[in-house]
C-alpha cells in the first residue's frame, strides 16, 4: 500500500486488519486477542488513512436490531471489539470465543504502553473541563479538542466543522466521544471523505476514567463483569432505562441466535474485508 509524500488519504485506503471476524447477535466482531490489538496498535501512526475501531455492547446490539440500517457503519470499522462480558458470556453458551475486550481497559494499556512522548491526539466531544484534566494528566502528548454542541447529527453546519475539525489536525489517534451512533456515523463520514489520517476510537466515558471525573468499579466488580452494575449505581436517572430496557430485547436477540445457528455454532468467519477507498 502506497503511503509515500505523494499519496493522499483519499488515494489510498487502509489495510483490511489480518483477523477473523464473525456475526453474533446481529453485530460484527473480530475475534483478536487483546495483546494483539494492541501489537497492532503500535504500528498505527498519524500518515495512515483514517481508520475507526467500533466497540459493540449490548445498548449496541439492540439498537443494531431496530436500526438495521446501523450494520454498514460497524460493519466499516477497521476493528469491531466485543465490549460486553454479557455478550462474551453468551457467545460461549453457544460456542464461540469472543475475546473481550473492555474499552476503557484498552485505552488504559494504549496510554501506559503504545502512545510515545510528542504525539498527536485529537478529542471530538471534549468539553473545557475534560480538556484540562486530559492536559495536566497527559502533559506529554500535544492535544487537540472540538466540542461540538449537542444534536450534531442533526445539524449540518456542526457535523461539517468536525468532519473539518479531523481533517485539519492530523494525530496519531482520534477519540470520538459524542456518543453512540453519532460517534460511529462520524468515523464513517469521515472514512469517505478520504481527506483525514490516523486512527479513531468510537468511545463512550473511557476518557473520563482515565482522568479520573468518573470512577470505575471496584477490581472486583470488574472481574465479575458488574462493572454496569456500578456505573448504574453511580448514575442511576441516567442509565436506570437504558439498561432495563435492554435486558429483554438481549434475551430476545439471543433466543434467535439459537434458533438460527444452534447451541453449539461452528465460528461462521465473514470473508476477507476489502479496504475501503
Amino acid at each position: 500500500m502506497p503511503t509515500g509524500p505523494s499519496a493522499s488519504p483519499a488515494e489510498v485506503a487502509r489495510e483490511p486488519l489480518a483477523a477473523p471476524r464473525v456475526t453474533f447477535l446481529g453485530a460484527p466482531f473480530d475475534l483478536l486477542p487483546k495483546d494483539a490489538v494492541l501489537d497492532r496498535l503500535k504500528d498505527c501512526s498519524s500518515a495512515e488513512p483514517f481508520a475507526y475501531v467500533a466497540t459493540p455492547n449490548v445498548d449496541h446490539v439492540v439498537r443494531l436490531s431496530r436500526q438495521p440500517d446501523l450494520l454498514s457503519v460497524y460493519e466499516a470499522a477497521w476493528m469491531s471489539w466485543c465490549d460486553s462480558h454479557q455478550i462474551e458470556r453468551l457467545g460461549k453458551l453457544v460456542g464461540l470465543d469472543l475475546p473481550h475486550l473492555n474499552g476503557t481497559d484498552v485505552m488504559e494499556r494504549l496510554f501506559a504502553e503504545v502512545l510515545a512522548p510528542g504525539d498527536t491526539l485529537a478529542v471530538v466531544g471534549a468539553d473545557a473541563a475534560l480538556g484540562e484534566a486530559l492536559r495536566q494528566r497527559f502533559p506529554q502528548y500535544r492535544w487537540h479538542f472540538h466540542a461540538p454542541p449537542m444534536g450534531l447529527a442533526h445539524n449540518p453546519q456542526a457535523w461539517r466543522a468536525a468532519l473539518d475539525f479531523v481533517a485539519a489536525h492530523p494525530a496519531r489517534f482520534v477519540f470520538l466521544a459524542v456518543g453512540s451512533p453519532q460517534s460511529e456515523r462520524l468515523a464513517l463520514a469521515i472514512v469517505e471523505e478520504g481527506r483525514s489520517c490516523g486512527t479513531a476510537f468510537c468511545i463512550g466515558a473511557a476518557l473520563e476514567f482515565l482522568t479520573g471525573r468518573k470512577q470505575r468499579a471496584p477490581v472486583l466488580m470488574q472481574t465479575l463483569g458488574l462493572e454496569w452494575l456500578h456505573r448504574l449505581l453511580q448514575e442511576p436517572r441516567r442509565l436506570w432505562r437504558r439498561y432495563a430496557g435492554s435486558l429483554l430485547p438481549l434475551m430476545l436477540l439471543f433466543l434467535r441466535e439459537v434458533r438460527e445457528n444452534g447451541l453449539r455454532r461452528a465460528q461462521k468467519v465473514i470473508p476477507e474485508r476489502q479496504a475501503r477507498g
